[in-house]
């Protein structure tokens, strides 16, 4: 008989001496929380240091230019502290009464920070190139306005080489992970729990810190457009800071604005001042039949002018000779809103732009000013809108559908020729509108071609021009530009072989400008210097050959619908706010507005032109006849003028809000 042995049974494992959760002692729990939060807040901040490491210059040299450097890094990281500190203790705070929560409470609350975080790392490596592009750190105002981050793909796509691509999946995983390693042994010395002590010192420390950052950004980076004091901002605080302003508005992304004195003499008309030309233009032999309005995307004057023996820039050698056969110049023409949505209302109706956020063409369907397109189609022309773009974006397919436009073409139509997230080839659109007008070429017909190839990111062509510029982005910017011209050539060649260059006038526009670091400013919509909101613009006609072959005169994109009806012999509607730019004008002003990040109104006048930032009240006054490059501001040394302009800006405000809400846009 086999006797078995009885076996042992195996001891239980002792217990670690940490006591569950529930008997922990008041000390031993939070220690181990403590920890978490602080490797969290240490690694975002790690990451928003590298982020402004990598936007921050490094000419040094010298030892004492290394200090400067640090300081200059000290300064503008010093918001991103502030913030990362700021949502370490609330997260942490929030965790003290974890000892009340349910388990399952505690798991998502430490889920849904680690999920912010980690989305707060990813942002701060987007706004690496955010900044790059746009230069100013996003709001939620500038996002609705350009129409969501999908539309800038292709522009922000050449800022992200595999390396950043490779830090914006790496930025999230680090901070995620942090307090998982923070609770090695090897690291546990080096992240002390947080502790009430500690969390107090660092809020005080980071809003010390900011403090005095603030006031040295103040005090010596006292210009707004200079880099150092553009990046000193925390895009995440930025952001959402703008988000909690909108939602506090009755009417997000309007602002409410007012202004000591006004004078609105410009807009209000006297009621014996006559609305339509005693005379018609042009005799009725002479008149074109047909109009082609060509709008340039991104074309400043700088870039595109015309028929100027001094021209910096050999952009425009095809129009440069067209002009000199048929052709008007004018030199002083201006972009009422540095927005081709803006800019499309003051094209088509005639009316300056509500000056904030909000979009006509998207947000006020029941605007009803008669549009370009409804005058001439009630005289019996085809209408046509096309565009190397596309219309959908901002609802601009609908409001041009609904107000006389026959048929719309835009990139569309063409899928699989896409040149980059803006649209298709130059080309390919005008040969689409030379297709429209061959379908029925005996009705007269208005067209308009939209470009977008000198748009951000800018089609550069096979073959590059030497412009003697260094900057790579800007020379294929100006060889767009060159293209473009080329592309006009063309149009007016085929126009010529249908045997409808003596019918039909052609005007060539921008829909605004772009900027290439003058005032530390690049693209648009950012401000209304010069390069932003200083645009071309060519008429192009045999009957053209016995006017004045330049003017010099002020003038507005308004003004360009009634010209052109002006030459067909036809009158303006009587609510257009624009005049023909060939009869004379009592002292022609230009308004103006851009509202990227902040809303800055702005007058040219003669040779006086002035710029005011709501937000700030700060205003800026140029003498363009003998600083054409605005950098010599005489608002402190001309007062008297600067609040001269500045009632007229409070008059042309008070007045478009009047004027729009009597047409459907309240």
């Amino acid at each position: 008989m086999t006797t078995v042995a009885a076996v042992e049974p195996t001891p239980a494992p002792q217990a670690t001496s940490r006591p569950p959760l529930a008997a922990a002692s008041p000390s031993a729990a939070p220690a181990c929380g403590d920890r978490f939060w602080m490797a969290l807040g240490l690694s975002l901040a790690a990451v928003a240091v590298l982020a402004k490491l990598a936007l921050l210059p490094f000419p040094v040299s010298t030892l004492g230019e290394f200090a400067r450097w640090a300081l200059r890094l000290g300064i503008v990281v010093s918001p991103d502290l502030a913030f990362v500190a700021g949502l370490t203790v609330v997260c942490w705070l929030a965790s003290l009464a974890w000892n009340t929560w349910p388990r399952a409470a505690r798991k998502a609350w430490r889920g849904l920070c680690l999920a912010i975080f980690a989305l707060s790392a990813v942002y701060a490596v987007a706004s690496i190139p955010m900044y790059k592009v746009t230069k100013v750190p996003f709001t939620v105002r500038l996002l609705s306005f350009v129409g969501g981050p999908d539309v800038m793909a292709s522009s922000v796509q050449e800022y992200l080489p595999p390396g950043m691509v490779l830090a914006l999946v790496a930025a999230p995983l680090a901070v995620v992970f942090a307090p998982w390693a923070a609770r090695r042994r090897p690291l546990q010395r080096c992240v002390s729990p947080l502790g009430a002590k500690t969390a107090a010192a660092l809020v005080v420390l980071a809003a010390a810190g900011g403090w005095v950052c603030q006031r040295y950004i103040r005090a010596e980076w006292t210009d707004p457009n200079r880099w150092e004091r553009r990046i000193a901002q925390s895009p995440h605080w930025v952001l959402l800071s703008s988000c909690l302003e909108e939602v506090a508005k009755d009417r997000p992304f309007t602002h409410s604005f007012s202004f000591d004195e006004i004078d609105d003499t410009d807009f209000r008309r006297s009621k014996h001042e006559p609305t339509l030309p005693a005379a018609p233009l042009l005799p009725e032999g002479k008149r074109p039949k047909n109009v082609i309005l060509i709008v340039l995307e991104s074309t400043g004057a700088e870039y595109f002018r015309v028929g100027d023996a001094e021209a910096r820039y050999a952009t425009t050698p095809h129009l440069d000779a067209l002009a000199a056969q048929q052709g008007v110049v004018f030199e002083n023409i201006y972009s009422q809103a540095a927005s081709s949505c803006k800019s499309l209302v003051a094209l088509s109706n005639s009316v300056y732009p509500r000056p904030d956020w909000l979009l006509i063409v998207r947000d006020h369907p029941a605007f009803d000013v008669t549009s370009l397109p409804q005058v001439l189609s009630s005289r019996g022309y085809r209408t046509c809108y096309a565009h190397s773009g596309y219309w959908g974006w901002q609802k601009r397919d609908g409001f041009l559908k609904d107000r006389g436009v026959e048929k719309l073409i835009d990139a569309a139509q063409h899928p699989g020729e896409e040149v980059n997230s803006w649209g298709i080839h130059d080309q390919t659109m005008y040969q689409d509108v030379l297709d429209w007008i061959d379908a029925d070429p005996q009705r007269p017909f208005f067209a308009v071609a939209y470009t977008d190839e000198t748009h951000h990111p800018y089609v550069a062509q096979q073959e590059h021009y030497d412009f003697g510029v260094d900057d790579e982005e800007f020379a294929r910017y100006l060889d767009s530009v060159r293209a473009a011209d080329a592309k006009i050539g063309w149009l007016m060649d085929e126009l010529r072989k249908r045997g409808l260059a003596d019918s039909t006038l052609v005007a060539v526009t921008a829909d605004h400008g772009e900027s290439f670091g003058q005032h530390n400013q690049w693209t648009h919509s950012f401000g209304i210097y010069e390069q932003t909101v200083h645009v071309p613009l060519v008429l192009l006609h045999g009957s053209l050959a016995d006017l004045p072959r330049r003017s010099a005169a002020v003038g507005r994109h308004i003004d360009i619908a009634p010209t052109l009806l002006d030459l067909l012999g036809i009158a303006a509607p009587p609510e257009w706010q624009g005049a023909s730019l060939l009869r004379p004008r009592d002292n022609p002003r230009a308004y103006f507005l851009s509202v990227g990040n902040e809303i800055v109104l702005g007058v040219r006048d003669g040779r006086y032109k002035y710029h005011y930032y709501v937000d700030t009240s700060r205003e800026e006054l140029f003498d363009l006849d003998n600083d054409p490059a605005e950098e010599h501001d005489l608002a402190t040394a001309e007062p008297r003028r600067a609040a001269e302009y500045r009632r007229r800006l409070g008059g042309w405000v008070t007045y478009q809000r009047e004027f729009l809400a009597k047409h459907g846009v309240r």
